[in-house]
């Protein structure tokens, strides 16, 4: 008899979130709060779960990362303002293409650190925004990411308004804010 739930452990402190498999929404309130960890979660077989985590420096995003790869059902990763987080651990997320939902704001990450980004295939929405190290040159990454339709980059203060044309393609919504 096929499991109905969807198993999740880890000895890290994460925030873990969930949302009805019908009803996928980049809107990070949208997601229901579900548990904190560390700890072994059960998650419904038709929900979708979503991981935030705060105050990670690159080796506990590796750690969270083995932890959360064989997770099919995770779809929003929401790793904002964890500034200790730098390309050498932004890139693990290479590991996990289920994600569509994926909120890197404030981390110091550099372009080098996108490259991982067609290797998820999924994304539909990124939010680079204060990622103060990231200029034009994330572009040629994020323009690799064939079902993205949100693009955050909000604060980004290297990317100026004749940069955007590297990132504009037909579909993309991108927010640079006021």
């Amino acid at each position: 008899m096929e499991n109905e739930v969807y198993r999740f452990e880890t000895k890290l402190s994460v925030l873990v979130y969930i949302l009805s498999g019908g009803t996928l929404s980049s809107r990070w309130l949208d997601w229901q709060y579900f548990d904190m960890g560390p700890g072994i979660f059960m998650i419904p077989r038709n929900y979708f779960m979503g991981i935030r985590v705060q105050g990670f420096d690159n080796r506990q995003l590796k750690l969270l990362i083995d932890d959360l790869e064989p997770v099919s059902n995770l779809r929003y990763f929401h790793l904002a303002e964890n500034r200790s987080i730098t390309d050498d651990g932004i890139l693990q997320l290479a590991r996990l293409p289920q994600l569509q939902f994926l909120n890197l704001s404030s981390c110091d990450i550099t372009d080098a650190g996108l490259a991982f980004l067609p290797s998820l295939p999924k994304v539909t929405f990124l939010d680079l925004s204060y990622c103060n190290r990231i200029s034009r040159g994330a572009a040629k990454y994020v323009r690799k990411l064939p079902h993205l339709h949100f693009l955050d980059l909000q604060g980004v203060i290297k990317v100026n308004n004749a940069d955007i044309k590297k990132f504009e393609r037909r579909g993309l919504e991108i927010h640079r804010g006021s």
